[in-house]
């Protein structure tokens, strides 16, 4: 037995003693006490029975009614709660000094209502009615229909009843356990506990041909504890309550229910809500806060000056189907089995309901910081990528570079050579051939003028080309057409290439560093043509759009593959030239299949074309369109 056991037990047995002691003090200083002034405030008293102290039902009710009243009360109320022992009620000398300190304590003071908790808290107030509380309504709270269809309630009396559905619990544990065939109906040795034993066997008593009850009332807790934890396959438990066991000891019903399912090898049920959570399945409750929030309501009504007659039948409170998850799982009951509108209690949230948003707030974080570093990975690569084709442009830079120097030490060699090899030795020669001629007669010299002028001749023609070739004259003074004829017979002169050059018949202004770009990739290209395509015909076409010079070489040679040969210097060459005007170039080449190079200038036109054809001077003319001309060099 706990500590607080033993205190209760010891109340119940000193508690004559305490009320005499009590009355004795009452009436030692009545002499002395003048009547207090009526109390402002209204004055609401609450009888409960001294075996529910502590009672979670009666915890409820209490913590019900005072909200309500603080609630709806227009008034202020003060709430008083007092415990009577009723267990003692045969002994009329304790009685009536229950009453007579009741009497004492409450003298002078104007009670305005007095809610009573269980039947037995409405008996003691009913039979002392007249000498406590004369006048005064009554309000009854957690009495049950057949209690208060038994009893013959006077005037100034009202509350609602409730049902205590012990055939409806009944009826839900054989919904769940269709193979039961025992039932055990636990009750305590309480006067208050075998009367409801006594109304369970009535109640079930439609059931005896289908089940077989086995009635286990007043007896001890240690015989009960052993008889529950060894009941037969196909039993469930039926627990009404336990105030006091078969050896007298005291009991909170909730808590011997508690130490009940901790033994017990069945399923247990009952029909009130506090049992719920602390053993049993469920069943069809009533609610302790709903029947003290009912109570406080009628007391609100009466203490407004409603009449308690008017109130007195107020119908009956209703019940609820409430479970408990965990008993659910215990003994396999499927919520799919459980009637509609049931609630369940003591649900054991899953790990994603009870920490879903701390899920979700995490992986967001976890989702941001891995976006994070993925930019900045990827920040990282284009970094890097960047940096690998920077190392790469100055490679190539570098190697273009190189490549340019020994194209530039190649063709200072070449133009030396000719220098040595052509213009100089025939400059020697030809001063040679002076000084010889300086001793002939005139004769002589008249005859040999003419051979010489024309070696001289070959000498000035050989330095003009070399010129030519440096730089063209011909672009500046007569402009981007008329220098790509004269390349174009140049190199069938020289290497026998048939070129077809066709253009706008006018271009308009072209900007000089487009002129020379357009110029040198035609130089290059067609040089390439004659080195590696080893095609005699090539084309060249030179057109005007509206927003741009458009340059068109092809040839039906060799071709090859453009990526092989993307770095070769020639075009190299050509994609720098372009990058200085903002250019493009594209290749179409395949091997055996020749090669087209398309180049595009952006230039705007800046002024409307002119209807007339302009033709260039040309040695052939081939033929002459509206909007272009053509040219061969054969």
């Amino acid at each position: 037995m706990t500590t607080r056991r033993r205190v209760r037990h010891l109340q119940s047995q000193v508690r004559s003693f305490a009320v005499g002691f009590g009355v004795l003090i009452a009436l030692a200083i009545e002499s002395t006490t003048a009547v207090a002034a009526p109390d402002e405030h209204k004055l609401v008293v609450v009888l409960y029975p001294d075996e529910s102290d502590g009672a979670p039902g009666i915890v409820a009710v209490n913590r019900a009614i005072r909200a309500t009243f603080a609630k709806w009360s227009a008034d202020t109320i003060n709430i008083r709660n007092e415990y009577v022992d009723t267990s003692r009620s045969g002994d009329s000398a304790f009685t009536r000094d229950q009453v007579s300190l009741l009497q004492r304590k409450y003298a002078g003071r104007k009670v305005d209502l007095v809610i009573a908790g269980l039947s037995s808290a409405l008996d003691f107030a009913l039979a002392h009615r007249e000498a406590l509380f004369p006048g005064v309504p009554i309000v009854f709270v957690a009495v049950d229909e057949r209690e208060f269809k038994g009893r013959r309630l006077p005037p100034g009396v009202a509350g609602i009843p409730i049902h205590m559905d012990l055939v409806g619990t009944l009826e839900l544990a054989l919904r769940f356990h269709p193979d039961a065939r025992q039932v055990y109906v636990i009750a305590g040795g309480a006067p208050f506990d075998v009367e409801w034993a006594n109304e369970a066997r009535r109640a079930f008593a439609v059931y005896d041909g289908r089940l077989k009850f086995v009635h286990l009332t007043g007896l001890p807790m240690d015989e009960l504890l052993d008889r529950v934890g060894n009941l037969p396959e196909h039993s469930f438990i039926y627990y009404l309550h336990i105030h006091k066991d078969g050896a007298g000891t005291p009991f909170i019903p909730a808590e011997a229910l508690e130490r009940l399912a901790a033994r017990a090898n069945a399923p247990i049920y009952g029909h009130i809500d506090t049992y719920v959570g602390r053993g049993i399945v469920g069943g069809r409750v009533f609610t302790f806060e709903i029947e003290g929030e009912n109570a406080a309501m009628l007391g609100v009504r009466i203490l407004a000056g409603e009449a308690p007659e008017s109130i007195a039948t107020a119908g009956i409170s209703g019940t609820t189907d409430m479970f408990d998850w965990r008993q659910l799982r215990r003994w396999e009951i499927g919520e799919e089995c459980l009637p509609p509108g049931s609630v369940v209690r003591h649900r054991e949230q899953s790990f994603w309901t009870t920490y879903k948003w701390h899920v979700i707030a995490g992986a967001s974080v976890c989702l941001v910081e891995a976006l994070l570093i993925a930019g900045l990975m990827v920040q990282l690569g284009k970094r890097r990528g960047a940096e690998a084709r920077l190392r790469a442009n100055q490679r190539e830079l570098q190697s273009l570079t190189g490549r340019l120097l020994e194209a530039q030490e190649v063709e200072r060699r070449r133009i030396a050579r000719e220098l040595h090899d052509d213009v100089n030795q025939s400059l020697a020669l030809l001063t040679v051939e002076l000084e010889l001629l300086a001793g002939s007669p005139p004769e002589r010299v008249i005859d040999r003028l003419p051979e010489l002028a024309a070696k001289l001749k070959e000498v000035s023609t050989s330095i003009h080309d070399l010129s030519h070739q440096l730089h063209p004259s011909k672009l500046e003074h007569l402009g981007l057409v008329a220098a790509i004829n004269g390349l174009c017979k140049e190199l069938h002169q020289n290497h026998g290439l048939d070129i077809e050059f066709a253009h706008s018949p006018t271009l308009g202004p072209i900007a000089p560093d487009i002129a020379l770009c357009l110029y040198r990739i035609v130089q290059e290209a067609l040089r390439n043509i004659i080195r590696h395509s080893g095609d005699h015909h090539a084309s060249v076409q030179l057109i005007r759009a509206a927003d741009a010079i458009l340059l068109d070489i092809a040839d039906g040679g060799r071709g090859f593959d453009p990526p092989t040969v993307s770095d070769g210097l020639g075009l190299v060459s050509m994609r720098e030239r372009l990058n200085q005007v903002d250019g493009e170039l594209r290749i179409d080449s395949r091997p055996f299949g020749g090669t087209r190079l398309e180049v595009r200038v952006p230039q705007p036109l800046r002024r409307e074309p002119a209807n007339d054809v302009f033709v260039e001077n040309s040695d052939r003319w081939l033929q002459v369109a509206p909007a272009t001309i053509a040219e061969s060099i054969p």
